[in-house]
């Protein structure tokens, strides 16, 4: 059975996976600064796309770049008097530490950009060859966007509409739009030998290079920011596709939609970004992760505080569900008939281009009407094993912290919490809830903010304290 997914090219939808394997490339990061919320979106995406077709049994082959030489990081480096390499070094680890706080998985390849020289090379001199390419006195080498008849087709524009999107010298070219492959080397820049002097690779051609030497039967799914369908996918499009027409490069294109602060596209060359680590420990990875899933993939989203809260307390909502039922040994008929209707909702969702805001909303159903029954019938909340266990495989492939809720006794108050949080934590939890007790709302409102600055939230219910992490 395939997985359906809307190709940005055709606009239909393309079926992917009918072999059982499926090769999926995402453009990854420029490694420069650290990476901000809006640049989590497609990793955390495609992390959950992966873990839904693994658990289906696909054989997936999941690939995303680091791109590590460009404009970018070379002015980063002269402006901090420090060498490319030392950035490269410290915004990759700084990428990859944002990612596990968020809980999303590494790839199963993450290519280089440097380490695939060779490789970039050799798909220009078949470029040149093909006519598609040429190079320029000064050393370039650039594509000749006019030899290539289908350019524009994903970014569904003309040529006579194109914006010129290479800035610096284009005397050289042929036409404006024309974009460079190979860069001539300046001084004090990094470089690498090839047949037109020493330079470095242009950003568009590291993705084709990549996409051929690890995915060498064409990617099933190419996924990446609609922010960079043109230029770079566009290009890459020309470039893979010129250079080996009797192959397939890309079987289906998937964009996901930026994130916007006040109605704007976040991005650094705005100023207008929230760091993800800062994120991430002001609202917790399950009110992201609830966030950007409960909005499908391909539209753009807003962040604020206070949809992060929202999205926190929804989150918060779902799980304490699941942990009322968490113990359930045995399955009533109606925990069985939950749980069917449950696989059989989140399985059509995530197969129709992994529509994760329908997927979650089967979750909120069935939690819901497990809570009702609960709320009815207080013993009945041991007789939901069944869905029970269908909640904890869904909750688990969507990436969210499913462990059971504890109870922990201290100075008198009963503290619902997951996890094990500090001694020093849960003290002061239980000293705020005498104060709510005696009314000095003053000194619960001090403790509740202080321990919010830590990451930790408090919601009050009727049977004491829920103690949850950010």
């Amino acid at each position: 059975m395939s997985v359906k997914v809307r190709d940005s090219l055709s606009g239909g939808l393309v079926e992917v996976g009918e072999s059982g394997r499926v090769g999926i490339y995402v453009c990854g990061p420029t490694v420069y600064n650290h990476i901000h919320i809006g640049n989590v979106r497609g990793h955390l995406f495609w992390d959950v796309a992966v873990r839904y077709m693994r658990s289906c049994g696909y054989r997936v082959k999941f690939v995303w770049n680091i791109t590590d030489i460009d404009d970018k990081i070379i002015n980063r480096a002269n402006q901090e008097g420090v060498s490319w390499k030392e950035i490269v070094r410290r915004y990759t680890d700084s990428f990859h530490e944002r990612l596990r706080l968020l809980g999303i998985g590494m790839p199963d390849v993450e290519p280089r950009a440097t380490e695939h020289i060779p490789e970039m090379i050799s798909l220009i001199q078949e470029l040149i060859r093909r006519g598609h390419a040429y190079p320029a006195p000064n050393g370039d080498v650039y594509y000749a966007v006019e030899t290539f008849p289908r350019y524009g087709a994903l970014s569904k524009q003309r040529l006579e509409e194109m914006k010129v999107t290479e800035k610096g010298q284009t005397g050289y070219k042929r036409n404006p739009l024309d974009f460079t492959l190979w860069k001539a080397s300046k001084p004090g820049e990094p470089s690498w030998e090839s047949p037109w002097g020493p330079g470095r690779p242009g950003w568009h051609i590291e993705c084709s290079a990549m996409v051929e030497k690890h995915l060498p039967e064409g990617a099933d799914i190419h996924g990446g920011g609609s922010d960079i369908r043109f230029p770079h996918h566009e290009n890459e499009l020309a470039q893979s596709c010129g250079a080996h027409p009797e192959r397939t490069f890309v079987r289906a294109w998937a964009h996901h939609g930026m994130v916007r602060m006040a109605e704007e596209k976040m991005a650094k060359s705005v100023g207008n970004v929230v760091d993800a680590k800062e994120a991430t420990l002001r609202h917790g990875r399950d009110a992201i992760r609830m966030w950007l899933l409960q909005s499908h993939y391909s539209q753009p989203i807003d962040y604020s505080d206070e949809i992060l809260e929202e999205k926190r307390r929804s989150c918060e909502r779902l799980l304490r569900l699941y942990r009322e039922i968490s113990r359930s040994e045995t399955s009533s008929p109606l925990s069985d008939r939950l749980a069917e209707e449950l696989r059989e909702r989140f399985d059509a969702a995530m197969r129709e281009d992994f529509n994760t805001p329908e997927a979650i909303a089967a979750l909120f159903d069935a939690a819901g009407g497990a809570g009702r029954e609960v709320s009815s019938r207080p013993a009945s909340a041991g007789e939901f094993a069944s869905l029970k266990e269908a909640m904890r495989e869904i909750l688990g492939v969507l990436g969210f912290e499913a462990g059971g809720e504890r109870i922990s006794e201290v100075d008198g108050v009963r503290i619902r919490h997951t996890g094990e949080p500090p001694e020093t934590v849960l003290r002061r939890v239980a000293r705020r809830e005498h104060s709510r007790r005696r009314r000095e709302w003053p000194e619960a409102d001090r403790l509740r903010e202080e321990l919010l600055r830590e990451g930790w939230a408090i919601e009050d219910t009727a049977s004491g304290p829920v103690l949850s992490r950010r």
